[in-house]
């Protein structure tokens, strides 16, 4: 499905030319972002330590894990009370920025990889995202749910609401088959 194509479904769902389907697109964006998670949304990034603080991507929606040299471990703590072992290097949110805080007898990395859930991108004529790209139904319903919100359908957003929650539980699924790892045994028994 094209963007063209999509605005025209929207149009083609609500029997309405004149709906402004480019707005509730945005609006369904944006509900979506912090619930549309999936292995497709994540991505790496080498981050820059300056005593002991890094800048974190503007397109971060949430930290999945930190990883410097070998032997080093990174792990989220309470900017409050904090126990590290040798080895340890805790690190908490600040802001648009990273605080890492080593045990005594560690030190911090110049450079991290963060491993993070990024914002996609506006769906546009000349942009796509991972979520159209792959899950567009998802788009549909989401905008179909803003539209009947528009148009004052009530009806229409439980029925759309419910379409959406269908379609984003089959976004879960695809996401924990996808991270699945490891070997796959096969016991000749189970096929007997």
């Amino acid at each position: 499905m094209s963007y063209d194509e999509l605005i025209e479904l929207i149009q083609t769902y609500t029997i309405r030319t004149d709906i402004p389907v480019e707005m509730l697109m945005r609006l369904a964006e944006a509900s979506l972002r912090p619930i549309a998670k999936h292995y497709l949304a994540e991505k790496t990034v080498t981050l820059t330590v300056t005593d002991e603080i890094a800048e974190l991507p503007t397109d971060l929606l949430e930290i999945r894990a930190i990883t410097g040299a070998i032997g080093k471990i990174y792990k989220p703590i309470s900017p409050v009370a904090t126990e590290l072992y040798d080895g340890e290097i805790g690190y908490y949110r600040v802001g648009d920025s990273i605080s890492f805080v080593p045990h005594s007898a560690s030190t911090v990395d110049a450079q991290v990889t963060l491993l993070y859930r990024y914002s996609f991108p506006n769906l546009t004529d000349t942009q796509s995202n991972w979520l159209f790209e792959r899950f567009p139904n998802i788009y549909v319903r989401a905008i179909l749910k803003e539209a009947n919100r528009w148009l004052k359908d009530a009806e229409g957003v439980a029925t759309e609401d419910a379409a959406l929650k269908e379609e984003l539980g089959i976004l879960a699924e695809d996401d924990r088959d996808g991270r699945k790892t490891g070997p796959i045994y096969w016991s000749p028994s189970a096929w007997q």
